[in-house]
C-alpha cells in the first residue's frame, strides 16, 4: 500500500464505523507495515485524535476493542487475530491497495488547471508526473513529461488529420526524436505552428527524458526538472489548444 498514515486516516475518517473499529483499521495498517505488530489502546487513541479521526477515551476504547473479538491482548498491547485481517480489509474501499496519495494537483509540477478535462489517459499521466515530482522521483517525473509530450504531439496531429506525417512506412508512430523534429518544423516539415518557447521545451524534454530513461549513469535532480517547468507548462497548453482537447 502506498498511502501514508495521514492519507489512510483520511480514508477511515469516512467509514461508518466506531472508534474501536477505526482503531483496529489503524492496527491493520501498521500490521501491513510490520507483521504481528502490537499497539496499546493509548497509542491507537492518540493516532485517531492527532489525525482528527475521533476523540476516543483510551480505556473505554480498549474495552470496545475487546468486544469485537478481532484482536488478542497482551501486556504490550493489541495484536490482530489471523482471521481478522480479512474482516478489517473488507471495511475499506475496494481499491485501497492502489489508491493514490491525496495531493493538491493545483499546486503540482504541472497544475491541474492546464490538463483537467482533457482525456482520462492524459490526466493520469499528469497525476503521475505530479506525484513523482512531489516524492522526489525525478527520473520518473522526467520520463512522465517525455511521455506527456509524445502523447500530446500525436493528439495534435490526429486532430488536424495529419497523422500520416508522423508515421513510418508500416503505419507506426515515430519515436519522440522524430515527433519533436516534425512538430518543430525542422527539415522542411510543416510543423505545428508552436511558439519559440514551446519548441525549445520539446527539445529540452526529449534531452532530459532520454537521459533518465536510457543513461545508466545519469540521475535527474530537482534543478533538472524545475529548469524546464515553465516550458513544460507552455508546451502542454499550446499542444492541448492545437489538439482541441478541452472544450470551452
Amino acid at each position: 500500500m502506498h498511502l501514508s498514515l495521514v492519507d489512510f486516516c483520511e480514508v477511515i475518517k469516512g467509514l461508518n464505523k466506531s472508534n474501536a473499529e477505526k482503531a483496529l483499521a489503524v492496527l491493520w495498517y501498521r500490521d501491513r507495515q510490520q507483521a504481528d505488530v502490537t499497539m496499546t489502546s493509548g497509542q491507537l487513541a492518540k493516532i485517531l485524535v492527532d489525525h482528527h479521526v475521533g476523540t476516543p477515551h483510551a480505556t473505554q476504547m480498549a474495552e470496545a476493542i475487546r468486544k469485537t473479538k478481532l484482536a488478542n491482548e497482551s501486556k504490550s498491547g493489541f495484536l490482530l487475530k489471523p482471521g481478522s485481517r480479512k474482516v478489517i480489509r473488507d471495511w475499506l474501499p475496494a481499491g485501497i491497495d492502489g489508491m493514490q496519495p491525496a495531493m493538491d494537483h493545483s499546486a503540482g509540477y504541472l497544475p491541474d488547471a492546464v490538463w483537467i478535462g482533457t482525456r482520462s489517459y492524459i490526466e493520469s499521466v499528469c497525476k503521475q508526473l505530479n506525484g513523482c515530482f512531489r516524492a522526489c522521483y525525478y527520473d520518473a517525473a522526467s520520463v512522465m513529461v517525455r511521455r506527456l509530450m509524445e502523447t500530446l504531439i500525436i493528439e495534435a496531429y490526429e486532430h488536424l488529420h495529419r497523422e500520416n506525417e508522423i508515421k513510418d512506412n508500416d503505419g507506426n508512430y515515430l519515436m519522440l526524436k522524430n515527433l519533436v523534429e516534425r512538430a518543430n518544423g525542422r527539415q522542411s516539415h510543416p510543423g505545428l505552428n508552436l511558439g519559440r518557447d514551446a519548441k525549445k521545451n520539446l527539445e529540452d524534454v526529449k534531452a532530459l527524458g532520454d537521459k533518465s530513461a536510457h543513461n545508466r549513469r545519469f540521475t535527474a535532480r530537482a534543478p533538472d526538472m524545475t529548469s524546464i517547468q515553465g516550458g513544460v507548462r507552455t508546451a502542454t497548453q499550446e499542444l492541448i489548444e492545437i489538439a482541441v482537447l478541452k472544450q470551452s
